[in-house]
Parts: C-alpha cells; sequence; structure tokens
C-alpha cells in the first residue's frame, strides 16, 4: 500500500513546499476512482498523466489563450451570453421556475463557442441531449451503484442497473463530439482556425508522422469532453449554490447589491476589470465555492523521485 500525504498537515508543509518548489511531482491518475476511469479512459486532460498529460495541457492552455481565455473577447462572449440567460428569464414573467437547466445552458455555450465554434440556441435539441447526457453521467458517479462500480468495476460491468446508463451516456457524448470533429475535418482552414477542434486537427496533421503523438482522434474526442463537462459543471454548480446560498443570507445578498451598483451600476455590463473594485462580491464566490466543496480533493500528485518526500509516495492537495 502506497502511503500517502495529507498537505493540510501543517507538520507536513515545510517538507511539501520545498517538494514544489523543486517540481519534483507529477498527476497520480492511478488513484482515480474506476467508475471515472471507465468513462474518460486515460486520454484527455482529466485522465491522462505524465508526458501525455503535459502535451495535452501545454497545447489547450495556448490554444485558450488565444481564443480569448482571460481576454476581453471572452468576457465579451460571457457578456453577451448573459444577456440571452436574461431573456430567458424575462419569459418566465415572474412566475416561479428551476434555474438549474438555465445555468448549464448559458455555461456550457460559452464553452461551446470556444471549442466547437458557435453557440447553440437553448431549445436546439442536440444541445439539450448533450447536456442531458452530462446530468446523466455526473450524477451516475455520485449513486450507490457508482460507488458499486467502483469497488466492484469487473463484477458490475458485466451485472444490469442505473450504472449502465450513466456509461451508455457516456458514450453517447463521445460519439457527440466525433461527429463534431468529422464535420471540422471537412472544412477547417489551416490558415484559419475557428475553435479549439481546428487547432487540435491542425496539430494531429502536423504530428501525423510521429509514432508516439499524442495529438490523435482520442486525444480531441476526449479533450474536448473534458473541456465541455468540467467547466460547464464546475461554472454551473457555484452558480446555482450560490443562488441558494443568497436565498438564506438576504444580508449578503444586499451587501453585494450595493457594491454592484457602486462600482457597475445599472446602465452597464460587469467586466472583469471591476474585479479588484468588487473584494466583497470576491469574497463571496470564494466562499460559496469552499461551502460547497466544489472539488473536494482536487486532484493527487505522485512524486518522480522516491526519497524526495520522507513518509510519503503520493500526496493529497
Amino acid at each position: 500500500m502506497k502511503r500517502m500525504m495529507d498537505s493540510h498537515n501543517p507538520s507536513n508543509k515545510e517538507d511539501l513546499l520545498t517538494f514544489l518548489h523543486q517540481k519534483q511531482c507529477e498527476r497520480l491518475v492511478e488513484s482515480m476512482p474506476r467508475r471515472m476511469k471507465a468513462v474518460i479512459k486515460d486520454h484527455g486532460l482529466i485522465a491522462s498523466n505524465g508526458e501525455r498529460w503535459k502535451q495535452l495541457l501545454r497545447f489547450s492552455l495556448m490554444t485558450l489563450k488565444n481564443f480569448g481565455m482571460g481576454k476581453r473577447s471572452i468576457e465579451q462572449r460571457i457578456q453577451k451570453e448573459a444577456q440571452f440567460l436574461l431573456e430567458e428569464f424575462r419569459k418566465s414573467k415572474g412566475q416561479p421556475l428551476d434555474p438549474t437547466f438555465y445555468f448549464s445552458k448559458a455555461v456550457a455555450n460559452v464553452i461551446c463557442s470556444v471549442v466547437f465554434g458557435h453557440r447553440f440556441e437553448y431549445e436546439d435539441k442536440e444541445f439539450l441531449k448533450l447536456l442531458g447526457l452530462l446530468t446523466e453521467t455526473i450524477q451516475g458517479f455520485s449513486t450507490i451503484w457508482g460507488q458499486l462500480y467502483n469497488a466492484f468495476p469487473k463484477v458490475m460491468e458485466k451485472m444490469p442497473g442505473p450504472h449502465q446508463r450513466m456509461l451508455k451516456a457516456s458514450d453517447d457524448m463521445k460519439e457527440f463530439v466525433k461527429k463534431r470533429v468529422e464535420m471540422h475535418k471537412e472544412t477547417v482552414d489551416p490558415n484559419n482556425p475557428r475553435d479549439f477542434i481546428d487547432c487540435f486537427l491542425i496539430k494531429m496533421e502536423e504530428e501525423k508522422d510521429k509514432a508516439d503523438t499524442e495529438f490523435h482522434m482520442d486525444g480531441v474526442v476526449y479533450s474536448t469532453l473534458d473541456l465541455f463537462g468540467a467547466g460547464t459543471e464546475t461554472v454551473s454548480l457555484t452558480l446555482r449554490y450560490g443562488l441558494l446560498i443568497l436565498l438564506k443570507y438576504p444580508d449578503v445578498e444586499e451587501r453585494i447589491h450595493q457594491e454592484i451598483d457602486k462600482v457597475v451600476g445599472r446602465d452597464r455590463a460587469p467586466c472583469v476589470a471591476d474585479r479588484s473594485h468588487m473584494p466583497y462580491m470576491d469574497a463571496v464566490i470564494h466562499e460559496i465555492q469552499r461551502y460547497i466543496d466544489l472539488i473536494p480533493m482536487g486532484s493527487p500528485r505522485k512524486v518522480i523521485r522516491y526519497n524526495c518526500l520522507p513518509n510519503a509516495q503520493f500526496c493529497s492537495p
């Protein structure tokens, strides 16, 4: 059995900081739940490890930055999508509604505009099906059936039950992305990439003669799924729980409104530049994510030299 170091333990801090500073660690995918590994295999950004992960991460970060991550262009996409979301809320004319799926649609569309090259209408059947499949897959991880699959994968693979729907949903998502990739192959312009998939296809063409390339069909499908799924779920979950928490704490909501009115006003959309002038709003968002345990365990790290950390071979953040 491998020993784990808990990075929250104060007695481990000095060793751990030295360990991280010397870059003597890498991701530990072996500890990922089997039910998740069954869905995303060992490709893409979430489930890959070592050199594969480093290459895909480097490529993905560079590509996302080229398409506006952290820049004004992505801010404009978010502001535009926020207006579509507001229009959907106004259609309710003040009647009670469940905002869960609305948040997922809005967040997913921002990501879709980067990875697929365009946003979807909120009632688009393919878009609704994709979001439904994502929800079914994520929820399947948390059920007792998902936990049983994690404990007894070889047995559960052969048994009927709700966990089979989770696996089927993940396969359907992969097929959706594969179809999009095939559509992109027919129209991709190496001199004018439109989105993440185009950039990946161009990289695939550049490295087609390399036997050990990490840029292939599985790579583009799983990387696209990772960006879409992880981005959609984390942001929409923060919005959903944030709304519930603010309903419970109206005094916090009132202070947020006061800061918004003071900094942003009523005549324009908020922007990234406002963040430094809105410390209370920034603190509330971070507290919401802490309170809801958005990603409670993070991603474990594995040492690459076994003598660089005393008493442990990998650590949990």
